[in-house]
């Protein structure tokens, strides 16, 4: 199995990295795995230019900004990729930018392009908060349905509140992670 995670925290050594981390060892414990870790900050994304040149289906093609996006997202087009992590921090009720700029790019990739995940690669969805857990979870969920909406099988979502793991790990968590990767 090939996993690509991309984190959308600019903090290399937050919750989401920390999350992913767990996520990562333990599919690792149960899978012949490789992977690849993506930070947007550290990539070349730009955002979506409203050209609509991934929506004629006369001409089908992907989205024309050839950039750091396109390579992540083309491993799962050209069935390279078996499993995405994403992982992304909620900011004031909202996914943060970087992870924002990322998911506005998924408009080149819906059930009306050429580019949409006709086989159904494996997602892992992981949002981390300050606020008490679960305080964003139906925010969440609707920007998870985002990843179903251009061809992803989501695995599930991690709703990661109150700071953890950095303020401190509880078995809640640990449950919840062994629980998605069960579902891969």
């Amino acid at each position: 199995m090939k996993t690509v995670c991309v984190i959308a925290s600019p903090r290399k050594k937050g919750n989401c990295k920390q999350i992913t981390d767990m996520i990562i060892n333990k599919i690792n414990q149960d899978y012949e795995n490789t992977t690849e870790i993506h930070f947007i900050d550290d990539m070349n994304i730009k955002p979506c230019q409203a050209c609509m040149g991934c929506r004629n289906l006369e001409n089908p093609q992907p989205c024309i900004i050839d950039d750091d996006f396109r390579k992540i997202m083309d491993q799962f087009t050209n069935e390279d990729a078996d499993l995405l992590i994403f992982a992304a921090p909620n900011y004031f009720g909202e996914i943060n930018a970087q992870g924002h700029i990322f998911m506005d790019r998924f408009y080149s990739m819906t059930q009306k392009t050429s580019n949409y995940l006709k086989n159904h690669p494996k997602c892992i969805i992981v949002f981390t908060y300050g606020a008490s857990d679960g305080y964003y979870d139906e925010y969440i969920n609707s920007r998870s349905r985002l990843f179903e909406s251009i061809g992803f099988d989501v695995c599930g979502v991690i709703s990661a509140g109150r700071g953890k793991p950095t303020s401190s790990i509880d078995e809640n968590l640990i449950l919840k992670i062994e629980d998605v990767v069960n579902k891969i």
